[in-house]
């Protein structure tokens, strides 16, 4: 397994690896994809095995209005569906610590739905913990 920075050419992959676990719109999916490839701190890393992707993790740097640092926070983890309990989901977790780590970012923060027990685990697993309540609102539909 290699695991890499995406490029602009590995959008159809990692839309099939979306395809497999949770994606509403394509089209969309593909767009966003696209302008976060070219935006500065934002990293999305692959994974590959014989040359096909297989998951990804993206993440988001920016530095910290309240402390003197920089922070991160992941966004997504998605391993296609016929590669998860493989190891892939922790080596891309392990891959973008180490990177955060070597770039000098102080915290790193992470969320996922209450109810997604496989992802606390693997984010426990990799010492995170419980630090603060995120609260979500979503605009009502008309």
């Amino acid at each position: 397994m290699v695991i890499r920075e995406a490029l602009g050419r590995d959008i159809d992959g990692i839309i099939e690896v979306l395809k497999t676990t949770y994606l509403q719109d394509e089209e969309w999916a593909r767009k966003a994809l696209k302008k976060l490839l070219v935006t500065e701190n934002y990293v999305v890393l692959v994974a590959e095995v014989d040359g096909v992707i297989v998951g990804f993790i993206d993440y988001y740097i920016l530095p910290s209005i309240w402390e003197k640092w920089y922070e991160a926070t992941i966004n997504y983890l998605f391993v296609h569906k016929d590669y998860q309990d493989m190891g892939i989901g922790s080596k891309l977790l392990e891959e973008a610590i180490k990177r955060a780590d070597e770039g000098g970012i102080v915290e790193l923060h992470v969320g996922t739905e209450k109810k997604n027990r496989r992802a606390i685990r693997l984010y426990k697993k990799h010492g995170f913990a419980k630090e603060y309540l995120l609260l979500e609102r979503e605009k009502a539909e008309k």
